[in-house]
């Protein structure tokens, strides 16, 4: 690999094998198991009918692939047996009655600006099936008011003709796609195979026209790669001009995804330093290429929605990237959904669906754990937000927000970042705490100061003993359903 401009000795200092990305605060691991449906009830009532105006992110979850890609932690079935899906549908439907009906019997109707349709792979319902789906939708809201309507997209599952139908049928305005990674060795070792052409052939004019924005998701640290054929993959991104381009680093965790353990069949994966090489030919590139870094792993164009509310201050960071529109109030449907209600609630349903059918047969919510979050949890995570969003934190912004002199709060924390101040990562003045052009890279780093359950001072067996606890609790969970 290319030399990197940035210390090696640096990125070794600040190296940590579990870092968080801080999609939410406090992270899920910490989450309770005892929150269960009736606590979302009451969580739901409360803060709904203080907040009604406020707008909502609705999410629904589509956990079915028919082929498994080897990197992939998220929550999914693998499956060609469409009647599995349709089975799934069938719960997934009564799910959304029994949130609507209780939502209806206590007056509270949502404001819903966004709908998001996330996997798995959505696209792999059927026309009729997702027609349904959204039909549903639209008799149990007022959808005149929703402004972005997201579907993840397999790009090898579909093709210009349902992208369309998805637009002019379904409503949809917005593409997410799983990129990856253009580089036809690294798909490979990957298992997904899916040339840059094969969007060529897909991001049709007549598609560009009708779907505002399209966003690329781009995963760092898989094999094969190296700052040349990023480099590669970039310039094809830039071609095929994607609004958006989301990057994640990839998260490696055999010992809850077995089957990751196949990428490292011709190599190993590339280190804590060479994913920071890769990072920086990155940022080189599409800063080139006209993209401009709107949050740490964001790159969007500069007339895109993104880069307007980045701007505005409007921007925020959640478990479905970056979104516009400050932060996000999600309500959840589907297995493994996580729902968060302002900074006041988080909750998330169960990953499998055998326990999810279950307990929707029983007239009940899904859900298996969640967190009613303190006021200490709520100011740790306005702070992590802020630096994960927008590089910074704004002491005026948390005085008006939380009425507290966040020098004083947060003092230990400062007192940690002069290591950062003296390494140039971070500067800190009377308006706030911002991170250089440096820091940045290191912004998980940043973050994590500020994390009152996993800060940097544990080390990696405590973290990694923590996350193991977390999964043995949650298969007990699973054994007394």
């Amino acid at each position: 690999m290319k030399k990197s401009s940035i210390d090696a000795n640096l990125i070794k200092k600040y190296h940590q094998d579990i870092v968080y990305n801080y999609a939410e605060y406090p992270t899920k691991d910490h989450w309770s198991l005892d929150f269960n449906g009736e606590d979302k009830k009451k969580a739901l009532v409360k803060w709904l009918s203080e907040n009604q105006n406020k707008p909502i992110f609705f999410y629904v979850h589509i956990p079915f692939c028919e082929q498994l890609c080897w990197f992939c932690t998220c929550s999914k079935v693998i499956t060609k047996d469409y009647e599995k899906v349709k089975d799934y549908l069938v719960y997934l439907h009564k799910e959304i009655d029994l949130l609507f009906n209780f939502l209806n019997e206590n007056k509270i109707k949502l404001n819903v600006e966004t709908v998001f349709f996330g996997g798995g792979s959505p696209t792999i319902l059927n026309r009729d099936d997702l027609k349904k789906l959204v039909d549903r939708l639209k008799s149990l809201f007022d959808w005149s008011k929703v402004v972005n309507f997201t579907i993840e997209s397999d790009p090898r599952r579909v093709d210009e003709d349902r992208l369309l139908y998805n637009n002019k049928v379904c409503g949809a305005n917005r593409i997410s796609f799983g990129m990856q990674d253009f580089d036809s060795n690294v798909q490979r070792r990957v298992n997904r195979e899916q040339p840059a052409e094969l969007f060529k052939q897909i991001l049709t004019k007549e598609v560009r026209k009708v779907y505002k924005e399209i966003a690329f998701d781009f995963l760092i640290g898989l094999p094969g790669q190296t700052t040349e054929t990023i480099g590669v993959t970039c310039e094809k991104i830039i071609e095929l001009k994607p609004t958006l381009v989301q990057l994640s680093l990839m998260a490696y965790k055999p010992w809850v995804a077995k089957y990751q353990i196949q990428m490292l069949a011709e190599g190993p994966l590339p280190d804590f330093l060479e994913r920071k090489e890769l990072l920086e030919i990155i940022h080189k590139k599409l800063s080139a290429g006209g993209y401009i870094r709107t949050g740490f792993e964001c790159y969007s164009l500069p007339d895109s929605p993104m880069t307007k509310a980045f701007e505005d201050g409007t921007a925020h960071y959640g478990a479905s990237g970056h979104q516009t529109g400050g932060p996000v109030n999600f309500i959840a449907v589907g297995s493994s959904a996580t729902s968060n209600l302002g900074d006041d609630y988080y909750s998330q349903n169960f990953y499998d669906i055998a326990s999810y059918k279950k307990f929707l047969d029983q007239g009940k919510f899904p859900t298996f754990r969640g967190m009613k979050l303190s006021k200490d949890d709520q100011i740790r995570q306005h702070a992590t937000q802020q630096l994960r969003s927008y590089f910074k934190i704004d002491f005026k912004n948390f005085e008006k927000n939380f009425g507290i002199d966040i020098k004083k709060y947060f003092s230990k924390e400062i007192e940690y970042l002069d290591e950062m101040i003296k390494d140039g990562l971070v500067v800190i003045s009377d308006d706030g705490i911002e991170m250089t052009l440096l820091g940045r890279d290191f912004s998980q780093n940043i973050s994590n100061v500020f994390d009152k359950y996993d800060p940097p001072t544990k080390s990696y067996n405590e973290r990694l003993a923590t996350i193991k606890k977390a999964k043995a609790e949650q298969a007990k969970i699973q054994e007394l359903i």
